[in-house]
């Protein structure tokens, strides 16, 4: 796991004038909380933070927070956005300890051609991401699901996902993942059309060539 550091400056918590005031000079206000203990209201070097989101692209990036003389690992939490451009209005992030674990939201990514899109069916990916309970320290970036043995009308369930070790998929109910779709009687009838159609084909030169040898009747 790739870690990130930055430093942060405590601020006074305010009202949204104060935290306009913060943006307006080039920082982003944020939040750095541990659950159960009271939240630090900081400001973040704002390149510096956009830098990190863009290497990471990653709604579960792992930070080291270098707040007023301690080095904190933290995991982000939240995120606020400009509407129109997109930068980095304001951020949450929750201290993490080794072996803390947590809950996040991770995404899915499917692996090899399944046999029903070779048979002329199309894939069809039903949930983006799953819920998972993991270690703070080793948060998957994906879930890998293999899907090449997947044949037409045949579906992935969430509790068929591979899962990295020390790391538990949470759902209440079992649901789809991943399914391919199309008509299996379509596909098998194609093959019997085209063997009848080819002698047919290829008989239709020599029947012409009779025809033509054949005497002219009187």
């Amino acid at each position: 796991m790739e870690l990130h550091s930055i430093t942060a400056e405590l601020r006074a918590a305010g009202s949204k004038g104060d935290a306009r005031k913060v943006r307006a000079s080039g920082r982003t206000p944020g939040v750095v909380y541990r659950a159960g203990e009271a939240a630090h209201s900081v400001a973040f070097d704002g390149p510096a933070l956009a830098a990190i989101f863009r290497k990471t692209g990653d709604a579960n990036t792992i930070v080291t927070v270098n707040l007023d003389g301690t080095a904190r690992t933290c995991i982000l939490r939240e995120i606020q956005r400009h509407p129109v451009n997109r930068r980095v209005e304001h951020v949450d992030f929750q201290e993490v300890a080794a072996g803390e674990r947590v809950a996040v939201r991770v995404p899915i990514a499917t692996t090899g051609r399944a046999a029903g899109v070779r048979a002329g069916g199309q894939l069809r990916v039903l949930a983006r991401a799953v819920n998972l309970d993991c270690d703070a320290y080793a948060i998957p970036r994906v879930i890998e699901v293999d899907v090449t043995p997947l044949d037409i009308g045949r579906f992935i369930r969430a509790s068929e996902l591979p899962m990295p070790a020390n790391t538990k998929i949470v759902y209440k109910q079992d649901f789809n993942i991943v399914t391919v779709e199309g008509k299996i009687k379509d596909v098998a009838a194609a093959a019997p059309a085209d063997a009848k159609a080819a002698p047919a084909a290829k008989g239709a030169p020599a029947a012409k060539a009779a025809a033509k040898a054949a005497p002219a009747k009187k």
